[in-house]
């Protein structure tokens, strides 16, 4: 079963950004205090989780190994960020610029992939990624403020 070059490198692009933005959600999580952040984090972090196995199995439906497409490195900074650096940046706006570069890599294969069922999970992503932004920008803005008035 054949698919289109450009199909398969944003799936596979896709797949390992839903993993990366999984962790940068379950980091953002441990590093906060408040219980409605932690929350909106974790439950972001599950949904990244639930895409991720959807987009698994697309690939695995079109004959592609998904152990194959994971990057093997992981991202040391990630996992070696110190608290107090996690701190001091907006988790939300880190979170925020992850989702935007997912919601381009969905935005790009609802353009190109000719498959409707692949393309009605795109479209459903899409919409929990916007979801997701929409939160993220919000919660910044009220960080900043917070921070602002704080100083």
């Amino acid at each position: 079963m054949g698919i289109d070059k450009n199909v398969r490198f944003l799936l596979e692009k896709l797949l390992n950004s839903y993993r990366e933005n999984k962790i940068s959600y379950l980091n953002s999580a441990d590093s906060q205090y408040q219980t409605s952040f932690n929350r909106f984090f974790n439950h972001q972090a599950i949904i990244r989780n639930n895409m991720f196995f959807n987009i698994s199995n697309i690939l695995s439906e079109i004959g592609i190994e998904v152990e194959d497409v994971i990057l093997k490195r992981p991202d040391i900074k990630q996992f070696m960020s110190t608290k107090i650096e996690r701190e001091r940046e907006d988790l939300f706006y880190k979170n925020l610029k992850k989702d935007i570069e997912l919601k381009e890599i969905l935005l790009k294969l609802i353009k190109i992939d000719i498959k409707k069922n692949r393309i009605q999970v795109y479209k459903k992503h899409l919409e929990k990624i916007f979801e997701s932004i929409k939160a993220n920008k919000s919660y910044s803005i009220m960080v900043k403020e917070k921070m602002f008035l704080n100083d």
